[in-house]
């Protein structure tokens, strides 16, 4: 059930993006991602040290209303001798820029790369 949570370093990107949706674990002091026992929110039963750990669909729900941001993970599949590859691309679409976010052997891969340039996309924004 971990692997459904963003990893720390993400979730801290999005803790300064101003992410505080109520999550089913956190990350403690030590990094350490809680097991889920219930919901979490910052100032609620969270630290301000702490940080929530939200899933990475959620996350993607989040940038999507907030943002207006959409996104799509790809499966390409190609065929060279007889022997047929897969890859997983990232779409990003916000009405202004349209963003591949290039090709990844997993899908998870993608769609961590998904999140990391979103998260680049809006903090531009505010500049």
């Amino acid at each position: 059930m971990n692997n459904e949570f963003v990893s720390y370093e993400i979730a801290l990107k999005l803790k300064e993006l101003g992410f505080k949706e109520q999550c089913f674990s956190f990350y403690d002091i030590e990094k350490k991602l809680y097991a889920s026992e219930g919901y979490y929110k910052i100032g609620y039963n969270v630290l301000n040290e702490e940080v929530i750990a939200p899933l990475y669909q959620q996350v993607f729900r989040w940038f999507r209303n907030k943002y207006g941001i959409d996104f799509s993970i790809n499966t390409i599949y190609s065929r060279y001798n007889e022997n047929t590859s897969k890859k997983y691309s990232g779409v990003i679409d916000n009405k202004t820029v349209f963003t591949n976010v290039g090709f990844y052997d997993t899908y998870e891969e993608a769609q961590k790369e998904c999140i990391l340039n979103l998260i680049s996309i809006i903090k531009n924004q505010k500049k």
